[in-house]
């Protein structure tokens, strides 16, 4: 547009124009003086105070080019006269000290000018810099977070921002009015006056402390407080920024931690929920700053709850509420708790004032109070019981402390599902423990490695032992004794792992050294892991039992044994009769055979002494018989007397041998006799028979002949005899049997030969009767051959010794 571009051009000429002006105007009154000068044909020191005024004038406002070249003008004006009218130097001289004072004035005004613009530029500076500090301080006051104020050193507030007028619930104009004091809870206040003091004396320049303000409805908000001693450079004084912080969100989430962990303190360190719970509802209160806790428990028929525990912060002024409250019985989905038990969801009736009529209500209210808040405790996702809080003011619940007391509940429920099982299992330890110490029989405790634990006083009465010898001597014996009979009865040994209750049976000694038959019964304990802890071993004294069981087993046993021997004896009267009749007959018929024929006559005198020779071998056998059961029936009873002399083994053996040789022509007899044997003692005819019935033996069961060895030496303290066949020998079975009477081997070529079974045993009998022991080895077709062996004397003994020397 035009007009845009001409009006750029008409601002700088006007200001061109009052430049000019502005700079030719001086000059300008230098030339109206110089004109009067002239005109009024005055020396130049009549005019030089109007020049003097010019360059004065120009000095203040101009700056230092314009100032001297306006005061060389005027010193120019000044010199012109005299120098024009060519004047005496006497008036020149005047003339230049005027000039030189204009110069010399305009240069030192505007030096002065130049430093009273730069002073007044200096303290311009200095009062927008404190106009503006003043106002950053201001926008920092409003636009701060915390509250913030100016304060005296009296504590007086001089400036305040609105965070701190919300802190304190007052208006700005109202705290101008008060004292730093004023806000501060009575309890605090003398901790504040004492941190002024600080402040006013220099001592210290900054102070803080946690607090508590006091709001006009008398409420108390935590605050953080610091005061700080700032100087004022104007005024010269000091004054003291205050700082004020609400750490209400701090508290409270400090008090909702240090609630949390005296809740889990008390959960942990208590031994049942009795003890527990007046400690929960006392934390609850404390921490989270309620008035009343009362903890609402299920029946046992989960129909109704009734208070079972009750606190209160308000002494006896709660106590009637608090009585009431114990024969109130609440309904799943009646009032708060009862709302609260059925959903299981926590729950709060924030101001009670604006809560519906209901019987609970009217009763808090009656008490004065004005907020209550129901949270469920839970048990595998079930309410088992409601813990009750109420405030004598309104109450607004926040998510964190609800979070709290929700998972506080979780954590109680948990606590007394333990609870209850760790008194289920104290009542079971105790009942056992009075079992276990009251039982009559003898129970004990081992380790896994076999170590006794633990005795009950059964079993140490039972073994009269106290419990340290038990672990040191009579415990190790008794392991070893049932690790015997297990192995007798093929059982695992007591340390072999898992026990199944099986039992044995050990005989062990008790203190007094009385013998007691013992029964173990051990069960293995398993640890969580399913490894045997240790092992329950059950003691029961069975001796009793026992030796009228081992009586009876003795009765039965001689009750068979008698069976046994009377079927033996009726066996043995059979075979004995069998025998005897046999023999006899054998021999009776022989004896009538041949007397017969003796008596019809008709013989010949050889023939005669030949019968009669068979009817006397006859006579002789059944005499031979009738002896050696006559012998037996002495032996047995203890009637056959011994007639003791020295007897010289080697002529009796060496006397059998002539009498057998003669009529066992197909027998070779070979000696094998020791010449150092010594003498012994003992009855020489007996003797004779025991080698001659051995040696009549060895000849009988050796048919086809063969050879019969008699030998002697001496071992030990014994004469060794042995008399060894080359016969039909003995089978394994019969061995042990061939020294009972009438017994006699019933198979092969053995049942052929005749004999009555009664040599063996009188042989037995005579050689004990002399001390000494007979048996036999023997194998079919390979011969047997009989040992026996006969005592010393002394005097024999020892000289063999001496011989041996």
């Amino acid at each position: 547009m035009p007009g845009a571009e001409v009006r750029p051009r008409q601002r700088g000429s006007a200001s061109w124009t009052s430049v000019l002006v502005r700079r030719a105007t001086p000059f300008a009154a230098l030339a109206a003086v110089f004109a009067v000068q002239a005109l009024a044909n005055a020396e130049p020191v009549v005019a030089f105070p109007l020049y003097l005024t010019v360059v004065l004038l120009v000095s203040l406002q101009q700056d230092r080019t314009e100032s001297i070249a306006v005061a060389a003008v005027a010193a120019i004006a000044v010199l012109f006269k005299p120098l024009a009218m060519a004047g005496q130097a006497s008036d020149v001289a005047p003339a230049l000290l005027l000039a030189a004072v204009l110069v010399a004035v305009a240069i030192a005004m505007n030096e002065l000018t130049k430093h009273s613009r730069a002073t007044a530029a200096a303290a311009q500076s200095k009062a927008d810099g404190l106009a503006e500090s003043e106002r950053r301080l201001r926008a920092t006051l409003e636009s701060a977070e915390v509250g913030l104020a100016l304060a005296g050193l009296d504590g007086r507030l001089l400036e305040t921002n609105q965070p701190l007028a919300l802190i304190l619930g007052r208006s700005r104009d109202e705290l101008l009015r008060t004292t730093l004091g004023e806000v501060i809870v009575e309890n605090d206040r003398a901790a504040i006056d004492e941190g002024l003091a600080l402040l006013r004396s220099g001592d210290v320049t900054r102070w803080d402390a946690d607090t508590h303000v006091v709001r006009p409805d008398g409420s108390a908000v935590p605050a953080a407080l610091f005061i700080a001693k700032l100087p004022n450079p104007i005024a010269g004084d000091a004054s003291l920024l205050v700082q004020l912080a609400d750490i209400s969100a701090r508290s409270r989430a400090g008090a909702l931690r240090d609630c949390v962990a005296a809740v889990r303190q008390i959960i942990v360190t208590s031994p049942g929920l009795e003890a527990a719970m007046p400690q929960l509802l006392s934390t609850f209160c404390g921490h989270l700053d309620w008035n009343v806790a009362q903890y609402w428990a299920a029946d046992a028929d989960r129909k109704t709850m009734h208070v079972r525990n009750a606190w209160n912060a308000s002494g006896a002024a709660l106590d009637a509420f608090l009585h009431a409250s114990r024969g109130v019985a609440v309904t799943p989905g009646a009032g708060l708790v009862g709302r609260v038990w059925q959903s299981g969801v926590l729950a709060a009736e924030e101001d009670l004032e604006s809560t519906p009529d209901h019987e609970r209500v009217t009763a808090l209210r009656s008490a004065a109070l004005r907020s209550v808040v129901a949270f469920p405790v839970i048990d595998g996702g079930e309410a088992v019981g409601v813990i009750e809080l109420a405030s004598d003011r309104v109450r607004s619940l926040r998510d964190d402390e609800v979070t709290m007391l929700a998972t506080a509940g979780v954590e109680i429920g948990q606590f007394i599902r333990r609870s209850e099982t760790a008194q289920a299992l104290r009542r079971s330890e105790a009942d056992h423990r009075a079992i276990y110490e009251r039982s009559p029989i003898g129970i004990a405790r081992i380790s896994s490695g076999g170590e006794l634990l633990e005795a009950n006083p059964a079993l140490l009465l039972m073994l009269e032992h106290d419990e340290q010898t038990m672990r040191a001597g009579a415990w190790p014996d008794l392991l070893r004794a049932y690790d015997q009979a297990a192995a007798r009865q093929h059982k695992a040994p007591f340390l072999a792992g898992f026990t199944d209750g099986s039992s044995v049976q050990v005989r062990a000694a008790t203190g007094s050294g009385k013998w007691l038959w013992l029964q173990l019964t051990a069960t293995s304990i398993p640890d969580s892991s399913g490894r045997p802890e240790h092992v329950l071993v059950m003691i029961e004294d069975v001796t009793a039992v026992r030796e009228t069981s081992d009586k009876l087993a003795e009765a039965l046993e001689a009750q068979r044994d008698a069976n046994v021997n009377l079927e033996k004896i009726d066996r043995t009267k059979s075979e004995f009769l069998s025998i005897v009749s046999h023999e006899f007959r054998t021999a009776l018929t022989g004896i009538q055979g041949f007397s017969e024929l003796i008596r019809d006559g008709g013989l010949e005198p050889d023939e005669v002494r030949a019968y009669g020779g068979y009817i006397f071998n006859d006579a002789d056998r059944v005499n031979r018989l009738i002896g050696d059961m006559l012998d037996l029936d002495r032996m047995e009873s203890g009637r056959m007397s011994m007639r003791a002399a020295d007897v010289d083994i080697n002529d009796v053996l060496m006397e059998a041998i002539s009498r057998a040789a003669p009529a066992a022509v197909s027998v070779e007899f070979k000696s094998d006799l020791d010449p150092r044997l010594p003498i012994v003692s003992g009855d020489r005819d007996r003797l004779v028979q025991v080698v001659s019935n051995l040696v009549n033996n060895a000849v009988k069961y050796s048919p086809e002949g063969g050879t019969v060895t008699l030998s002697s030496r001496v071992e030990g303290q014994f004469a060794l005899v042995s008399i060894t066949d080359t016969g039909i020998g003995i089978p394994q079975d019969e061995i042990g049997h061939v020294f009972e009477r009438f017994r006699r081997v019933r198979s092969g070529a053995a049942q052929s030969i005749p004999g009555t079974g009664l040599g063996l045993t009188i042989v037995r009998q005579i050689v004990e009767m002399h001390g000494g022991k007979i048996w036999v080895e023997s194998a079919v077709g390979h011969g047997s051959s009989f040992h026996f062996t006969i005592p010393l004397t002394a005097e024999g003994a020892r000289s063999l010794q001496l011989r041996h020397a």
